[in-house]
């Protein structure tokens, strides 16, 4: 027997019809499995150290908890990560393709469950999915390759180097057979050694523009989303919150609510209540005649969160100190230029609200419903039924939008434990109004920028505080975790730093004890961040008397690769969008830049006041995300970037008034919409030979181009988001 072949122990209840269904079960102790090992500490660590790459959270590479090979030849693939609109389901299914020597249309890619799939333990999102499991995907699917090619070589006794596959099929010769015929005809497998991967010159499918595959069950309403999931004898339920920032549940008057047609139970637990009823109708109408009384502390307004939220108020963190910024930049120095900025506190509003179905046995639990981070849930849920992980199932579904919103409010805790209390499946479901007002809300931020010019223009020094909310730390280590780490410096501090070739830079984030919960929301620190410093920076190229996008290029001129990306598709997009020439009459122009995990985006922007109104009329925005696995894909991302850009940066800010958000509904909430899309062109750049993130990074820039170049039409500077257009 060769090196490369050994053969694989039986595992118990292996049979050829649990192959057929469940590809792969023998890599349990077999080189693939010791390869990801050796990254298991580099992930954990990647998860504490924003540098570093992002992990892919994964820790099975068991094929059986990837790959199903069915027996019309489909091949499941089990994604451990959701697909939420962002089209990482096609990504996946190209790059499986090429490995299995399959059509991309052989391969149906399915939400995965905790148990059934790869366990996933940093959720989706961090614009990490394909960038973290770019080889995992194609090591596992080379590795089932090899073992069907193996039991053919053995079927037809000939040697390994006989047996070709192509298309779904095992050839010898003129003879051939189906994955799924191999599988029938094949009582032992073998494991092989880690095959060798395909080079980029060999792809047949990564690099070409693919049609998304969850787009045809999707339009045709075949595809499943939580909210519309449903289960034998199912109990509907909805769950009433504080009313009040900080507020505590005093009394409760059920009477009306436990009388109303149709409800069956009214249950107070902890600081909610919820109403369970035999329709989603009868469980509104319950609510809404609950008579509840809250203790609250202190009556929030809107003036006391921006006096909460400013630096000098929260737990310091140092992100960058590189020579001299401290001795350099003095307060009472009239060479210091010192500006502040600000953005509000934001909704994620995304199209679906969430929904949860709980069904809870006394040795059992499962959890259907859409979310980013399964094992987030998974703990939630353990401890709000105080039972053992290992006992709970938690199975994902399509996600009528993340954004970030799914990490965080899950419902799940609630829906299990009213689950548990009646012995019956139950739905908790949330209407438009608690998602807008109970959730996880993108935390305002207050900025302090420094600096000081050279007499030639150039940046002797430069300083930037960020003061903000969690992000997303608390939840993932723990209050412990976040006292030790002093400030969420993960996820907040996206873009807080310089990229730039300055000899002087620091940068620090402050953490602020929010009285409202905060979390991620798309792009994380660097939306907030990206506005603040690149609207600084052409504040400085006008100080400089210099073109905004030649002072950028002027400081980006160090051999690392990052900058030399970044300096790459500066140069193009100033070709490609026509900055050097004069602007036309009535039109103002902005440019701004931002870098995060590995991907360089840029966009040059133009706005116009039409009928009164300031409005973004062109944006040509370039991006660099190395490898580009879907082109058509990546589009749709920058495409989704810019406009909800345009929308955070013109519309979209919720407030505090009497200890209540102001923004109940999408009519208190502007956003964007179709008549605010501009010309759009999409650029893009491969400049590195692995894909990274391209879900995120791209809205960096939006806020300050369009910020800047509205200063290029007015001479009115924007300092605050959203804009305050006079």
């Amino acid at each position: 027997m060769s090196k490369e072949e050994t053969p694989e122990k039986k595992k118990k209840g292996f049979s050829r019809r649990k192959f057929l269904k469940n590809t792969g079960i023998v890599i349990g102790g077999g080189s693939l499995l010791l390869y990801f090992g050796r990254h298991k500490l580099r992930t954990f660590a990647a998860g504490f150290i924003a540098d570093m790459d992002l992990p892919s959270g994964v820790s099975n590479f068991d094929p059986d908890f990837w790959f199903e090979i069915m027996e019309d030849n489909t091949i499941l693939f089990k994604s451990p990560k959701v697909e939420m609109g962002q089209g990482i389901f096609t990504g996946f299914a190209m790059l499986a393709a090429e490995e299995l020597e399959v059509a991309i249309e052989q391969i149906k890619v399915v939400p995965g469950s905790s148990v059934n799939s790869a366990n996933d333990m940093a959720g989706t999102g961090g614009s990490g999915s394909t960038h973290s499991l770019y080889v995992s995907i194609r090591e596992v699917a080379a590795t089932m390759r090899e073992m069907l090619r193996m039991a053919a070589a053995d079927y037809w006794k000939v040697p390994l180097e006989d047996i070709r596959a192509e298309n779904g099929m095992l050839l010898k010769g003129s003879e051939s057979m189906s994955y799924a015929d191999i599988v029938k005809n094949t009582e032992q497998w073998k494991t092989p050694k880690t095959p060798d991967l395909k080079l980029a010159s060999s792809f047949k499918y990564v690099g070409t523009e693919r049609k998304r595959i969850d787009l045809k069950p999707k339009v045709m309403g075949d595809a499943i989303f939580a909210i519309d999931t449903e289960i034998p004898d199912m109990l509907y339920a909805v769950v009433q919150y504080p009313e009040y920032i900080g507020g505590k549940l005093k009394s409760v008057d059920s009477s009306e609510a436990e009388s109303t047609n149709g409800v069956i139970r009214v249950i107070r637990e902890d600081n909610w209540v919820a109403v369970v009823a035999k329709n989603r109708y009868a469980a509104e109408m319950g609510k809404k005649a609950l008579k509840l009384e809250w203790d609250v502390e202190k009556t929030w307004q809107q003036q006391d969160i921006d006096e909460l939220v400013k630096v000098g108020n929260g737990r310091t963190v140092k992100l960058q100190d590189k020579g001299s910024a401290s001795s350099v930049i003095k307060d009472d120095d009239i060479e210091v230029i010192h500006q502040e900025y600000r953005t509000s506190l934001g909704v994620h509003a995304q199209l679906e609200p969430n929904g949860v179905i709980a069904d809870v046995k006394e040795d059992k639990a499962v959890i259907i419903m859409g979310t980013q981070a399964i094992s987030f849930v998974k703990r939630a849920v353990s401890k709000a039924i105080n039972m053992s992980s290992g006992k709970i199932e938690i199975r994902n579904s399509f996600l009528g939008g993340g954004f970030g919103r799914r990490y965080f409010k899950f419902n799940a805790p609630e829906a299990a434990r009213i689950s548990q209390i009646l012995g019956k499946p139950v739905q908790v479901f949330r209407d438009r109004e608690s998602e807008f007002t109970d959730g996880y809300f993108r935390p305002s931020s207050h900025h302090e920028l420094k600096a000081v010019l050279n007499d030639d223009g150039t940046v002797k020094a430069i300083s930037h505080t960020q003061a903000t909310g969690d992000m997303g730390i608390k939840l993932a280590a723990g209050k412990m975790g976040m006292n030790i780490m002093g400030a969420d410096f993960i996820s907040a501090g996206h873009g807080a730093k310089f990229l730039y070739d300055f000899p002087n830079k620091k940068a620090y984030v402050e953490h602020i004890d929010m009285p409202i919960p905060t979390g991620i929301w798309r792009g994380v620190g660097m939306f907030p961040n990206g506005f603040a410093v690149e609207t600084f920076i052409d504040e400085l190229a006008r100080k400089a008397n210099t073109d905004p996008i030649e002072f950028r290029l002027k400081h980006l001129y160090s051999d690392d690769p990052i900058v030399k990306r970044m300096k790459n598709i500066i140069e193009i997009l100033r070709d490609r969008s026509g900055w050097n020439t004069p602007a036309p009459e009535g039109v103002g122009r902005g440019f701004a830049c931002g870098e995060d995990r590995k991907t360089v985006a840029a966009a040059a922007v133009e706005v116009q006041k039409i009928d009164g109104q300031i409005r973004v009329t062109k944006v040509t925005h370039i991006v660099d995300p190395g490898l580009v696995i879907n082109p058509d894909g990546v589009r749709q991302q920058v495409e989704g970037c810019i406009m909800m850009g345009i929308s955070a940066s013109m519309y979209e800010g919720t407030y505090v008034k009497d200890g209540q958000m102001t923004a109940t509904n999408y009519h208190q909430y502007p956003m964007a919409s179709l008549m605010d899309t501009p010309e759009i062109e999409v650029i893009m750049v491969e400049g590195s030979a692995k894909p990274s993130g391209v879900g995120e990074p791209p809205i960096a820039p939006m806020a300050p181009a369009i910020g800047n170049a509205i200063f290029d039409l007015t001479g009115e500077r924007q300092r605050k988001l959203p804009f305050q257009l006079t």
